[in-house]
């Protein structure tokens, strides 16, 4: 990867190259803790949701190298911060049970290579997906954000978390792209996730032992887990952040579509991938 100045990075949707899915899951395998893996609406629909959307699920690669994916969603939002799903949960949720048209494009994940960290292709990835958001005729992208420095302070509420500001900008540096990108801090998403298990579960997820009853900071949690030795139970609720970003509604000619679009140092190679009617 040149990392001295800006490289093509080459989008392709699950739609077009059904092979990429592997690259998807290993992906997913990654940055994670593994508890969130337990978590019953991630264990039971997440895979199938990219089947359902398959022209909505990209790698994105550079040099070669796979430097990110991103799984997106059009759903219905009524453009009302309250309106917005409740988290991750709800919104696949909303996902399974829509029966309004979608008007908004949601983005549940995106996951960076190591190698991309730092490097400008977050907020490049990000500007794609609002290109992308706008061909389909949506002028809102949402995404209920993980911030990646928030499991350093467990003790800390994401409200005021959120607050905390670095040169007038986010101190999180992932909410400090997003912002830097155009996006808007809506609100917190609480719970986002909740994930329950016995404390032998917790105790295989984690790899720490729990003696008594008690709130414990687990490596990769945002919150503390809170464990009942009595009831034998273990339970922790995910605070995500819902961003908006606003997106630029136009319409794909045919061409443009076969061809691909250059654009940000990006080549977009979707099949398939229309405006809006």
């Amino acid at each position: 990867m040149n990392k001295g100045g800006m490289n093509t990075v080459n989008v392709y949707s699950l739609a077009e190259r059904p092979t990429i899915i592997d690259v998807i899951h290993e992906f997913h395998n990654e940055p994670w803790p593994r508890f969130l893996s337990q978590e019953i609406m991630i264990r039971t629909f997440w895979r199938g949701l990219y089947y359902l959307y398959p022209e909505y699920q990209f790698v994105f690669e550079e040099d070669s190298d796979f430097v990110g994916v991103g799984n997106c969603f059009p759903i219905y939002w009524n453009g009302e911060v309250d309106g917005l799903p409740r988290g991750f949960d709800q919104t696949i949720e909303v996902i399974l049970k829509m029966r309004d048209k979608p008007n908004c494009l949601c983005a549940l994940s995106i996951v960076l290579s190591e190698i991309a960290t730092g490097n400008g292709v977050g907020s490049r990835i990000i500007s794609r997906l609002k290109a992308l958001a706008g061909s389909k005729g949506f002028d809102s992208l949402v995404m209920p954000v993980r911030p990646v420095k928030k499991a350093d302070y467990p003790s800390i509420s994401m409200e005021e978390y959120i607050t905390w500001e670095s040169d007038d900008l986010p101190y999180d540096p992932l909410l400090r792209v997003h912002v830097e990108a155009g996006g808007r801090i809506l609100k917190v998403a609480k719970p986002s996730m909740f994930v329950s298990g016995t404390v032998k579960q917790w105790r295989e997820w984690t790899g720490m032992n729990f003696e008594k009853t008690g709130s414990y900071e687990v490596p990769g949690a945002l919150n503390p887990v809170y464990i009942d030795i009595e009831r034998d139970a273990g339970e922790y609720m995910e605070p995500n952040v819902w961003i908006l970003h606003a997106c630029s509604v136009f319409h794909q000619t045919s061409s443009e579509t076969a061809a691909g679009i250059r654009n940000n140092g990006f080549n977009l190679m979707i099949s398939g991938i229309t405006g809006s009617s």
